[in-house]
């Protein structure tokens, strides 16, 4: 995989939901973006084919976040709901990072300190 590549699609999908906020917001129309971290779905099962395996992927990619875990599906489910609810009626052009911290704080991770 290409990181650059990578990271550059990230960073276009947050321009333009920045800029289609401000496009659209005229017609009533909100946008806004819910960018998971590394969660638990079976998208990983082939690079962890075995439970030891799989607790083993997910306790190292768990460890790059400074809450310690991989996310839950139901969590980034919940805040794309909060996102199409009424009490986000006031919100667009924003971004909702649900990856246990590890976007804004990646040093803070246990992974990166010394013992």
């Amino acid at each position: 995989m290409t990181w650059a590549a990578y990271a550059a699609t990230k960073a276009a999908v947050r321009a333009m939901t920045r800029n289609m906020a401000s496009e659209l917001a005229p017609r009533g129309i909100r946008v806004n973006q819910v960018t998971p971290g590394g969660t638990k779905t079976p998208i990983w099962s082939p690079m962890a084919q075995t439970e030891d395996a799989m607790s083993a992927l997910e306790a190292r990619i768990g460890g790059m976040s400074p809450l310690g875990r991989m996310s839950e599906a139901d969590e980034i489910a919940k805040a794309a709901l909060y996102l199409a609810s009424d009490d986000a009626a006031n919100v667009t052009g924003i971004e909702i990072a649900v990856d246990g911290g590890m976007t804004s704080a990646p040093s803070g991770a246990k992974i990166f300190r010394a013992a």
